[in-house]
């Protein structure tokens, strides 16, 4: 089963072999800490290079990232505020692997790809987003074939989900800002148990 729960949204259930979740999380930082994480981003030292899947058809296609370190994430202070909300209940006794910005472009290419055993806390960092802008993260079915749940991208929202279910993101338009960038933080989960079952 998939359990999505997040504010104003309903709960989703599926046929898989384990529960999985996506949890999405509006307005949990004010715009003046939003503006800051946008300037810190922007400034980040970005390289080519990171991967959706390394099979041979795709491999060719690398996208621009920013690896963060441990100092840049306390600087950034973005664990420390979410001391405060309620994404802390999925991570505190998590061990934290690496945080990435990405910043994908109108003409990127994305894959269906999953990160086994691991747990996600995404951010959406851009300040502002349009009509007809797209960006959304697309989720899929165990097999992935169907979107079981597409997130707009809306600008500070959080999103914390399994990161064994299939996931790409829908590359903005052509209308849309240049640069659509993503702060993505990783965790390992012991036991695959998100869920807290026995």
């Amino acid at each position: 089963m998939l359990f999505l729960i997040g504010l104003k949204l309903n709960i989703i259930r599926m046929n898989n072999p384990k529960d999985k979740i996506i949890q999405v999380y509006d307005d949990l930082f004010d715009f003046n800490y939003r503006t800051d994480i946008y300037d810190y981003v922007k400034s980040s030292f970005f390289k080519i290079g990171w991967v959706d899947t390394d099979t041979p058809d795709t491999v060719k296609h690398e996208f621009i990232h920013s690896a963060y370190s441990k100092e840049d994430v306390d600087k950034l202070g973005f664990f420390e505020k979410l001391k405060k909300t309620p994404v802390m209940n999925h991570i505190e006794n998590l061990e934290h692997k690496h945080t990435k910005v990405n910043l994908s472009t109108p003409s990127d290419s994305n894959f269906i790809h999953f990160h086994p055993e691991k747990l996600v806390v995404l951010y959406y960092v851009n300040l502002n987003w349009g009509n007809g802008w797209h960006g959304e993260t697309l989720f899929y079915d165990e097999w992935g074939r169907d979107i079981i749940f597409a997130s707009s991208y809306t600008p500070g929202r959080i999103i914390v989900f399994d990161a064994s279910i299939p996931h790409t993101i829908r590359p903005q338009s052509i209308i849309g800002p240049k640069f659509r960038f993503t702060l993505s933080s990783f965790f390992d989960y012991p036991n695959k148990n998100l869920n807290n079952e026995n």
